[in-house]
């Protein structure tokens, strides 16, 4: 399938976190005056590490390229692979228990309910509804008559399902669909298109729309587009950010590669050159807590690919991390929440 430019640079920068042109030894250092702000709050912030639970490895030949992962039941995975065009199932200790194969889909998880899995393949814009691992119904989701390249992600929802559309040729847009796929509603979305770039994730009654390019998450409604500016994010990459806004570089570098809600917080996938840093948000966007793995050290090669967050009981979390360099695994943490006052 081709692809569009946006969405290679998409995927080449959640592997790689930089261009060959933009990695030279001598970086430019400054950052918005916003930005700067965020990196002094950041930098005040104390570091929780996460509680390591497991970590497995996968043969690559079978498990190539793990993009979506979510919990399912109390302790189960279900987790996509757009190279195998595959479902794996794995239950609490990371063993694949089973394996759906979808030929010819680029599978991503759209949303979970029970033993209940949907599965968007933006090749031909469909929705697969699995059941206990075993294919149902399939139906195909109204994204417009736009470019098949475009770029698009969609998440089940309590009626139906959300889109996301990003599109050069034809516009950027946020729809909801019904039980059947037809638009309901269509949300205009007016900013070009690497501002939008990022995963839906349902938030109770509130979608949040996730920005890879920028510290922003944006809150799509009927009644029109709120945003957030993600107050206390830092990147060593946000110089890199600047100088693409001002059009002295060709690329936007990769900040965030995912995020996750729970609980009312949202964590959200700081890319780091060689370790997990997570950042956790209040529903303001206010950075409250910073999270990384036990010993963190420098492994340029280390790239996760997407973080699924469950509380399992007030203020305790799990979290699984899907990596797809040096080697295919996944990885599990325990966190718990600090009774410290927030700043």
């Amino acid at each position: 399938m081709r692809q569009p430019a946006l969405l290679v640079l998409f995927l080449t920068l959640a592997l790689t976190g930089c261009l060959p042109s933009s990695c030279s030894r001598v970086e430019p250092r400054a950052i918005s005056p916003a930005d700067s702000l965020s990196r002094s709050m950041a930098e005040a912030m104390p570091v929780d590490t996460l509680e390591w639970v497991s970590s497995t490895v996968f043969d690559q030949e079978d498990f190539r390229n793990p993009r979506t992962v979510r919990f399912l039941g109390a302790e189960d995975l279900v987790i996509t692979d757009t190279q195998a065009h595959a479902v794996h199932y794995l239950d609490g200790q990371n063993r694949i228990v089973k394996t759906t194969l979808l030929p010819g889909a680029i599978p991503y998880l759209a949303g979970v309910d029970g033993d209940s899995v949907w599965v968007f393949g933006p090749g031909d814009r469909s929705v697969r509804l699995l059941v206990g691992g075993e294919p149902q119904d399939s139906l195909r989701i109204d994204l417009g008559s736009g470019n098949e390249r475009a770029l698009t992600w969609v998440v089940r929802s309590q009626d139906g399902f959300i889109s996301k559309v990003l599109d050069d040729d034809s516009g950027n847009h946020v729809a909801w669909h019904d039980a059947s796929g037809a638009v309901v509603r269509r949300l205009e979305l007016p900013a070009s298109t690497w501002r939008y770039a990022g995963f839906l994730r349902p938030d109770g009654e509130r979608l949040v729309s996730l920005s890879g390019f920028l510290p922003w998450v944006h809150l799509p409604s009927e009644t029109g587009l709120d945003s957030l500016r993600l107050m206390g994010f830092d990147s060593p990459m946000l110089a890199r950010t600047l100088q693409f806004e001002r059009g002295t570089t060709e690329q936007p570098p990769l900040l965030s590669g995912s995020a996750d809600v729970a609980g009312g917080w949202l964590f959200v996938l700081n890319m780091r050159p060689g370790w997990l840093h997570v950042d956790v948000y209040d529903r303001d966007g206010t950075l409250r807590y910073v999270l990384t793995q036990p010993d963190p050290s420098f492994d340029k090669e280390y790239y996760p690919s997407d973080v699924a967050v469950r509380e399992t009981a007030p203020g305790w979390f799990e979290l699984a991390v899907t990596v797809t360099e040096p080697e295919t695994r996944v990885d599990r943490y325990h966190w718990q929440m600090p009774e410290r006052p927030m700043p």
